[in-house]
């Protein structure tokens, strides 16, 4: 009896107040008006400014544009359609010509990267609230990131030691260990107040590469001696700032178990169990580190790791908000988006909506249901810790499950079709496929190469030097990922070489937010409250 009205009231209490994702990001719209009903209440609703030395700012940074010129907005949101259409259905001859003669105009191209930048916090946010009800967000800003959202502003830290009394190697060094202050005091002092506020989910879509540390750390070299510094003691000396920087996180995430952390695995390709990405190679049992996938296969772009990340999520062509300072007329704006940054919300959503089907579950049992109801793929296995993409169903099955038995029954129950038949029916279970149905998944799942200059970079916590916009061999030379087949044409390549006809994706009605593209094994999602579509995006072409 007892155990039960624990049970009632931890239900009762998740289902007044919801879970909470803290989105630690940049270019974030508080003032949209499907965001701003779910940010959590904070002390710039009601209190002062400035309090325990946090400093918090407004958003005025997405109340002007950064491309002011309504055509080419128009412009850059049709060439972001045209894109991810490229990466999953191809062009037209039209689109196709369209789209190489603005991929050309450098002048163009720059806005279009602007444009990104500015809007990733608010893309970020529709995909954490893609699914699932009484899910609140709360975006937070910090680790020296431009166009703050909340920034840190640091009082009671130790004044960096002047640099001009040393030598300049000294000052070099002295260099790398305010950097690395800097970012761990401020990741510190974020998941210390995320505590104080009670967040559940910590979604982090940035990274710090070790190709661009080693660039920064060799220019930095050079400023101080004049000199060059030989490769074999640079790249010692981005070792230890990384290991450093990992123990430092590790430490800090460690103090707040109540908390689930997801990372993006970074854009460059590569295994992170090889290569430095801060922070998604911190692992711990509240951490988890998320690959993009492209349908059933790692997207060309995502970083790897069997030991390093732990789970694949739709992370190419994620339709999600653009923020309303776009919109001429006040209507909704949406806009595709790839790369591991709109993969990690995904997780995020999904670890919200476990916490709130069963709030007695902790953030590890969330992470170890997340991982052991995904959908293993052969290929996948030498590629991701749980070798698996996300499968939404069967996570939410067995958080649902685990209410009434043990977690690893719950998981087991989830995974197997053997259920009541009344089951079959509460959880809504899809009709069986038919063959033809089979074979258009089964066409759609095969990827498309992915550019990592089309991704929508993750901000990063060193500044615009330390930016996820690295290629593949970036860091050296790595071996071609040959975990999926052959890739199809690049997005700008038009599907067939005569006349074909202007695919119907052109002229669709944008989904919501909610509706961004799921992994193939998840169930559709469902819309915006209310079930209204929203109004033809105005990047279709007409």
């Amino acid at each position: 009896m007892i155990r039960f009205f624990l049970t009632f009231l931890l239900l009762y209490s998740a289902a007044s107040s919801g879970a909470t994702i803290a989105i630690i990001d940049t270019g974030f719209d508080l003032d949209h008006d499907y965001l701003k009903p779910k940010i959590l209440k904070q002390e710039t609703d009601e209190e002062p400014l400035t309090q325990h030395g946090w400093n918090f700012h407004d958003n005025s940074h997405l109340k002007t544009p950064v491309v002011e010129d309504p055509s080419s907005v128009q412009e850059i949101l049709r060439f972001r359609d045209l894109r991810a259409k490229g990466h999953q259905d191809g062009l037209s001859l039209t689109e196709f010509d369209w789209f190489k003669k603005r991929s050309a105009d450098k002048a163009f191209m720059e806005k279009v990267r602007l444009f990104k930048k500015h809007s990733h916090g608010t893309f970020v946010a529709g995909i954490a609230l893609r699914e699932g009800e009484n899910i609140n967000i709360f975006p937070i800003r910090g680790l020296n990131l431009p166009s703050p959202v909340v920034a840190v502003e640091d009082h009671t830290s130790e004044s960096p030691s002047p640099l001009k009394a040393k030598a300049p190697v000294e000052k070099f060094k002295e260099e790398i260990k305010n950097s690395l202050n800097r970012v761990s005091r401020k990741f510190a002092k974020i998941c210390r107040y995320l505590s104080q506020k009670k967040i559940e989910v910590v979604n982090a879509s940035y990274g710090i590469t070790y190709k661009n540390l080693l660039t920064r750390f060799r220019e930095n070299y050079k400023e101080f001696t004049g000199s060059e510094l030989d490769e074999a003691t640079l790249k010692g000396y981005v070792d230890e700032y990384f290991a450093e920087l990992y123990k430092r996180g590790a430490r800090t995430i460690s103090k707040y178990p109540q908390m689930l952390f997801v990372f993006s695995a970074g854009n460059s390709a590569l295994d992170n169990d090889l290569y430095h990405h801060y922070p998604s190679r911190i692992k711990l049992p509240n951490a988890i580190t998320v690959a993009a996938m492209n349908g059933d296969y790692l997207a060309s772009f995502s970083n790897f790791g069997v030991k390093g990340v732990d789970v694949g999520a739709p992370g190419v062509a994620i339709l999600s908000l653009v923020p309303k300072v776009y919109s001429q007329d006040g209507s909704d704006l949406y806009s595709p988006a790839s790369g591991t940054s709109m993969a990690a919300p995904h997780i995020s959503n999904l670890a919200a909506q476990i916490m709130n089907t069963n709030p007695a579950l902790t953030p590890e049992r969330v992470k170890q249901i997340i991982l052991e109801t995904g959908d293993v793929k052969e290929h996948l296995r030498s590629r991701l810790a749980s070798g698996a993409i996300v499968n939404n169903y069967k996570a939410l099955r067995a958080a649902t499950f685990s209410r009434d038995m043990a977690l690893a029954d719950a998981i087991a129950m989830a995974k197997s079709d053997l259920f009541p038949i009344e089951d079959r029916i509460s959880t809504g279970l899809a009709p069986a496929v038919s063959p033809g149905e089979m074979k258009r998944k089964l066409l759609e799942s095969i990827p498309r190469i992915v550019p990592v200059e089309e991704v929508d970079d993750d901000p990063s916590p060193e500044g615009p030097t330390s930016s996820e916009s690295s290629s593949p061999t970036d860091q050296g030379r790595v071996p071609p990922d040959r975990s999926a087949p052959p890739a199809s044409a690049p997005p700008g390549a038009p599907e067939k070489a005569s006349g074909q006809a202007p695919s119907s994706r052109t002229s669709e009605r944008s989904p919501p937010p909610s509706a961004a593209p799921a992994a193939s094994s998840s169930p559709p999602p469902p819309s915006l409250p209310g079930g209204q579509p929203p109004g033809p995006a105005p990047s279709s072409p007409q």
